[in-house]
């Protein structure tokens, strides 16, 4: 929405004495809320005049600045001196309502120009970039000491620009960079080189969803040493040893495997653990020799043709469990629910949100139900609207 847009957005504002709240902690609240949520602060500046000033005034606030098809040089390097703050720099070409012309020389000189306040970048998200031959070379000269956050979307070729991207990244935003979101398998293997492992040292969020698996295993799990998040697609890792030294084990409060082995959890304890969705695990037989332990976990998703694995995990106080099985028909079904439900049992007295995606018999159904008296929300996802009999309700 423009800024222009602001004078009929604050007709419709409700009567208040928020403008009697003093701007020192307005500007303490505007902080606290950016670093709290990492909200985009357009949001806040379309709120009324006062905080569009306000906001623009705090040196410490983060302007996002986009970089689009239709995007002039001149704009940006308007938004880049009309503004002290650090900048959230996103980079999309696929939005048509931007315009469909593309002018080469044009993006060049915009990206060129976001480049000169490279040191007050403190989020990057490249989500799509112009074909290698498209645009000329770019460097990144300026430290990238402010940088926090850097996302690369699938289908976005960096071409020549990834090794001076990469390099600068690892050179200048290392001890400050927390958050790492990759779908591109050729900045993956860059960054999973051992000369280039320290990256990932004081990351809180690692993404890595890529469309197929890689064909090497990547040995990053141990440079991992401060990680609360971490999500995982067709990432190829390494069997480790039951002793290996896994510093996220203590620290991981949310995992999200699909496609993933899951070897490196056997016998672990994850005490910090409160999310965890695992879908189509490799390697899952170990957990069955060696459960996992997560006595925080208050929420496991899990999807696999086969849900005996899930006797494995163990002391889980659960209040939200969503289990798919992609069996077809209501006998193998069945076979599924009953492998799960020791699971279902040992949570019974806390589990209140409960999804099942299993083709089953509406009286095993009903059994397992009975199981747990504590339930509030059930989702089913059912053959057919008639799978379930007028009975059973």
């Amino acid at each position: 929405m423009p800024l222009t847009s602001l004078p009929a957005i604050r007709l419709w504002l409700p009567t208040c004495k928020v403008h009697l709240i003093p701007v020192e902690i307005l500007t303490e609240i505007f902080l606290l809320t950016e670093r709290r949520w990492a909200s985009d602060s357009m949001n806040l500046m379309l709120v009324c005049w006062r905080w569009h000033d306000i906001i623009l005034s705090i040196p410490g606030f983060t302007s996002r600045l986009h970089i689009r098809r239709s995007t002039k040089v001149e704009a940006v390097q308007a938004f880049i001196q009309g503004r002290s703050s650090r900048l959230a720099v996103v980079v999309g070409l696929n939005d048509e309502a931007h315009g469909r012309d593309f002018n080469a020389d044009e993006f060049h000189a915009s990206f060129t120009a976001a480049i000169q306040a490279a040191s007050r970048w403190r989020t990057l998200s490249l989500h799509s970039f112009p074909l290698p031959g498209e645009y000329k070379a770019f460097q990144i000269v300026q430290p990238l000491t402010s940088l926090v956050s850097f996302r690369l979307d699938r289908g976005c070729d960096l071409g020549s620009f990834l090794g001076p991207l990469m390099t600068a990244i690892i050179k200048t935003a290392r001890p400050h960079l927390r958050n790492l979101h990759l779908c591109d398998l050729s900045a993956v293997l860059y960054l999973v080189q051992p000369a280039r492992m320290r990256i990932f040292r004081h990351l809180r969020t690692l993404v890595i969803s890529l469309n197929k698996r890689m064909e090497s295993p990547a040995d990053i799990l141990p440079s991992l040493q401060g990680l609360n998040t971490l999500e995982a697609r067709h990432l190829h890792l390494p069997i480790y040893p039951p002793d290996a030294s896994l510093p996220l084990i203590q620290t991981l409060r949310d995992l999200r495997l699909k496609s993933v082995s899951v070897q490196w959890m056997a016998g672990k304890v994850f005490p910090a653990l409160q999310r965890c969705s695992i879908t189509f695990p490799h390697n899952i037989d170990t957990i069955c020799l060696q459960p996992v332990t997560m006595p925080a976990c208050t929420s496991l998703e899990y999807d696999s043709n086969d849900l005996d694995p899930l006797r494995y995990f163990h002391h889980l106080p659960l209040d939200v469990l969503r289990v798919t099985s992609g069996q077809w028909n209501v006998s193998r079904g069945n076979y599924q629910l009953v492998a799960m439900c020791p699971k279902v049992v040992a949570s019974a007295q806390s589990l209140t949100w409960l999804h099942l995606y299993v083709q089953c018999s509406e009286q095993l159904l009903a059994y397992m139900l009975s199981l747990v008296p504590a339930l509030e929300q059930l989702i089913l996802g059912l053959a057919s609207p008639h799978a379930l009999s007028e009975a059973f309700f």
